[in-house]
């Protein structure tokens, strides 16, 4: 994963803080296990940067702010229904206002932000490793933010 040390730093940094109230650090490195819920013909092609970041660094809450869930979920099974304009959507992240974030595997596994507000999806990155990266700087900025206050 690029930035892999960058990343745990800013981890450790945000679990460590004063106001942390997350469970984070729960790594998982069996594939098998991560991939159950990805269909059988897209499993070789999700992000080895997603899968090094759970063996590496864990899943669980970091903050209110964000999530980190421990193996993708297809939207459809978290909705319970199928609908087609996320039909290639599964669901790794998101936060406790109900926005989701999810990679688009007919979009090269690029990052989406689905929100709860609205219907639709945004791609927000390119990669997981850019994605995770500037989701862990925020939640540092909060958790800065809170200890100033």
């Amino acid at each position: 994963m690029k930035n892999l040390e960058e990343a745990r730093q800013l981890i450790d940094a945000i679990t460590s803080a004063e106001l942390y109230e997350g469970d984070f650090g729960h790594p998982i490195s069996d594939r098998a296990a991560i991939l159950m819920g990805v269909d059988e013909a897209e499993q070789n092609n999700v992000p080895s940067d997603y899968l090094e970041f759970l063996a590496e660094l864990g899943t669980g809450d970091l903050d209110a702010a964000f999530y980190v869930d421990p193996a993708p979920a297809k939207y459809s099974s978290i909705v319970g229904k199928e609908v087609e304009e996320y039909k290639g959507m599964y669901v790794v992240a998101g936060n406790q206002s109900g926005v989701l974030y999810a990679f688009d595997c007919e979009n090269d596994w690029s990052v989406v932000e689905i929100s709860s507000e609205n219907d639709g999806f945004a791609c927000v990155s390119v990669s997981f490793s850019e994605f995770i990266l500037a989701k862990l700087k925020y939640i540092k900025e909060l958790v800065d933010w809170r200890a100033a206050h």
